[in-house]
């Protein structure tokens, strides 16, 4: 029996424990005698764009619960999206064989790119709607107290946390409703849609961008907000727009898509190859680079690995220190 299969048979605590290779008594411990204060560490971490994201790290016990359920769970959309025959991936971010690669892929050559970012994205999904999901989903249709376990197991303070292994995946297969409107609305339009995480994309070739998705700010010629259209449906699921960070780009400018340029072929940004460049000498001399001014010091590397030439074809060593900015 698949793992679907199997999680749709499970009606308790009990068989959910077995299920995720726990002992009953173990499994209801780290939910119920843990005291709620005590299951995570928070602390925040600086935003490429400047402010901050909270994090919620789980302790130990708790961490490896997660990720079990989060095996689970991945294991159930990879059947879901085997069984249900999807010509594309609508969703890039946390899922095997996809990044901000295959995202950005999507939008390459097209003459508008117009991108939104949900606000507070891991937060609006909140108890009720993990529990409510995996109850009612045509997919899953759960016994009602093993979804209410589940939830339990990936929420805190009636959010998703992020910082949490099993959010992610949540994330994914609660968006997947989003992404079915997104697609449908998209597809009226002329464009072309995909989701990483919360960032949105949406382009098309039409002379004029179509008005149901975006529209020009009144008394601005070069600033857009999201369109009536677009902003009703993701409402409707349960989302909002942060209308501070929509942008729509021409193809006579350059065009960005999960933070890669995409006019003609996926590049990055000439700012962060000459930044990772700049990492990649102050690393290979002295152990050591600076990210936003912060010193951060390397693993001993290899003498073959410093004696690697800084070239545009050492795409290994730029990539690596330009995800982790």
């Amino acid at each position: 029996m698949n793992a679907l299969g199997k999680l749709k048979k499970t009606t308790s605590l009990s068989e959910l424990a077995i299920l995720l290779g726990y002992k009953p008594k173990a499994l209801s411990y780290i939910l119920y005698k843990i005291p709620s204060g005590n299951k995570y560490t928070e602390f925040t971490i600086p935003k490429n764009n400047g402010g901050t994201r909270r994090i919620k790290a789980p302790v130990d016990q708790l961490k490896t619960l997660q990720k079990r359920l989060a095996e689970l769970l991945n294991k159930c959309f990879k059947e879901i999206c085997i069984t249900s025959k999807h010509k594309r991936s609508l969703s890039h971010g946390f899922r095997e064989n996809h990044s901000i690669l295959t995202n950005a892929n999507e939008h390459k050559h097209k003459r508008h790119v117009f991108n939104i970012d949900l606000q507070d994205f891991f937060p609006s999904i909140n108890f009720g709607r993990v529990r409510g999901f995996l109850i009612k989903n045509a997919h899953f249709e759960l016994d009602q107290k093993v979804a209410t376990v589940i939830a339990q197991i990936a929420c805190h303070d009636n959010e998703l946390p992020q910082g949490s292994p099993c959010s992610p995946i949540i994330s994914n297969l609660i968006g997947h409703l989003l992404d079915i409107r997104m697609a449908n609305l998209a597809k009226k339009a002329k464009c072309t849609y995909s989701r990483y995480a919360d960032d949105l994309t949406f382009s098309t070739n039409r002379k004029e961008f179509p008005e149901r998705i975006a529209i020009k700010k009144n008394g601005y010629d070069n600033e857009w907000v999201s369109g009536k259209a677009l902003k009703k449906e993701i409402e409707k699921v349960g989302f909002t727009i942060n209308e501070g960070k929509t942008s729509l780009q021409h193809k006579t400018a350059r065009q960005i898509a999960t933070g890669l340029i995409v006019n003609k072929k996926l590049n990055i940004k000439r700012e962060y190859y000459k930044q990772a460049r700049s990492m990649c000498y102050a690393l290979f001399q002295s152990d050591q680079f600076y990210i936003g001014g912060k010193r951060i010091s390397a693993p001993a590397i290899s003498e073959n690995a410093k004696k690697s030439e800084l070239s545009s074809s050492n795409t290994e060593i730029l990539f690596t220190l330009w995800i982790s900015l």
